[in-house]
């Protein structure tokens, strides 16, 4: 409708200077019309066109503006959740060096012990989760398109693809750290009545908690067993560190990227 407009409006103006032109030469008046008449219509076409595509231009420059800046809000986001994850894996870090700290020691307390081992996994298994929302709406609405540059909008895609691999290996070193905490033989000789959420859960009115533990306890076989454990819980998440470290790199890199764009789109 808006062509036609423009069509029609282009037309008329070019019509009148026309008719007026060839109203001073009535012989050949005729025929300069209808000449005119085609001539006037394929350049209003043609203008009306060209305003058209500027149009549209404009409309997907703008909306390449909003994609930028809606992919920057999230990566922003994905740097802030990395980065409070990596002060979560640096706290259980340090909850399995007590850990073993407190195993190699000449006296401790099993309830130490116990809240340091749960401490050592506590949220491991809350891994990062990329806020990809605005990627998604980009492949799934075919605007994949709309991101011009070949090299930026590969980087994007790979931004996202590197980060689905790492988080299958986060979460497999999470998966596992958890499997070992809950996979035991024997619940009673390795303690775990000690936990806290376990002791808060045993109703003492029926349940003789000092019964619980075998005789005599802590032994060498509790130790050793923990100590293992300790180590296990150390590497998992020290790996799962190594890792967020790397995702990070990848995150900071494309917050640097998406904030030029963002601000050179803006001042467009």
């Amino acid at each position: 409708a808006a062509l036609a407009f423009k069509t029609n409006t282009m037309i008329n103006f070019f019509r009148r200077i026309r008719k007026k032109l060839a109203d001073d030469n009535k012989p050949l008046k005729y025929m300069r019309y209808a000449i005119g008449e085609i001539v006037l219509v394929v350049i209003g076409i043609l203008i009306a066109l060209q305003v058209n595509n500027w149009n549209e231009a404009q409309k997907d420059n703008r909306l390449e503006q909003e994609y930028y800046c809606k992919l920057l809000d999230d990566v922003t986001q994905d740097m802030l959740q990395v980065e409070q994850l990596i002060r979560l894996t640096d706290e259980r870090i340090t909850a399995s060096n007590d850990l073993i700290y407190l195993l190699q020691s000449t006296n401790y307390e099993v309830p130490e012990v116990m809240d340091k081992t749960l401490n050592a996994i506590s949220l491991i298994t809350y891994t990062f989760r990329p806020s990809n929302a605005t990627f998604e709406e980009l492949k799934s609405g075919g605007n994949l398109i709309l991101i011009r540059e070949n090299d930026i909008k590969t980087k994007i895609i790979d931004y996202y693809s590197t980060l689905d691999g790492m988080l299958d290996t986060i979460d497999t070193n999470a998966d596992a750290a958890v499997a070992l905490f809950y996979d035991k033989e024997d619940y009673a000789s390795l303690g775990w009545h000690h936990l806290k959420f376990v002791r808060t859960g045993i109703d003492t009115t029926k349940v003789n908690f000092t019964a619980l533990d075998p005789s005599p306890f802590p032994n060498v076989k509790f130790e050793n067993k923990m100590i293992s454990d300790a180590i296990y819980y150390l590497g998992a998440n020290s790996r799962i560190k190594y890792l967020y470290e790397i995702v990070l790199e990848e995150v900071v890199a494309m917050k640097r990227l998406l904030e030029i764009q963002c601000v050179m789109d803006n001042e467009i």
